[in-house]
């Protein structure tokens, strides 16, 4: 079936929720609270993968670029939701680099975004792996999931909502260690997982992916 471009579905929905919000009518009702964040409001040292989990979250909600892109490997992967990428009118690549995600990192979060306000949770679903390199010397990569649940909070009560599952994998940061020599972690690779069975809109969100949402701000 024929899938809308995200940036031209983003459109539709802020024009309408505007002429809605001038006419005193509200499409996209507010929840009494918001949804649950990731917690600890404080950076941690990259000196575990739960520690870059942390970080990446605050990074998101608190919407510092910086900070965000400072937890990916120079030769960072974002690999794109499968399901999203068989729309002639919006083609897009099946990955993108760090530059690309900086980029998107800076438009979503910098000063004249139209996000208000983004809350995220990260649950990890099952052990993290660890992933061998090819030959005996190189540095061993590690691999975990996690369940999504991104809210991002736009103007005139829109919401977006995303909640397919997402992989990390992990490499040591060759480049930089902790104050007393600690190895520190970063994001080697991060897929957007494709998943048709996940829940349904539960009414007052445009449900996206992730590689929805970074597209719009590309």
């Amino acid at each position: 079936m024929h899938r809308v471009s995200a940036r031209y579905r983003l459109a539709v929905v802020l024009l309408v929720a505007l002429a809605l919000g001038l006419s005193g009518c509200s499409l996209f009702a507010p929840e009494e609270t918001d949804p649950p964040g990731g917690g600890d409001n404080d950076y941690k040292e990259r000196t575990t993968r739960p520690n870059v989990i942390h970080n990446l979250i605050r990074a998101y909600e608190e919407m510092e670029a910086d900070e965000y892109v400072d937890l990916l490997a120079d030769d960072f992967e974002f690999w794109l939701n499968p399901g999203d990428l068989n729309d002639p009118q919006n083609p897009l690549p099946t990955s993108w680099g760090k530059a690309e995600e900086s980029a998107i990192a800076h438009n979503m979060f910098d000063e004249g975004t139209d996000v208000l306000t983004i809350t995220l949770t990260l649950t990890q679903l099952g052990s993290e792996v660890e992933i061998p390199g090819p030959n005996p010397e190189d540095p061993v990569t590690w691999q975990s999931q996690y369940d999504v649940d991104l809210y991002v909070f736009l103007p005139n009560d829109l919401t977006l909502w995303a909640n397919a599952a997402a992989q990390y994998t992990f490499a040591e940061d060759p480049n930089e260690t902790g104050p007393n020599g600690e190895t520190l972690w970063e994001i080697l690779e991060w897929k957007d997982i494709d998943d048709p069975a996940r829940p349904a809109v539960p009414g007052d969100f445009e449900q996206v992916s992730f590689t929805e949402l970074k597209a719009m701000f590309q």
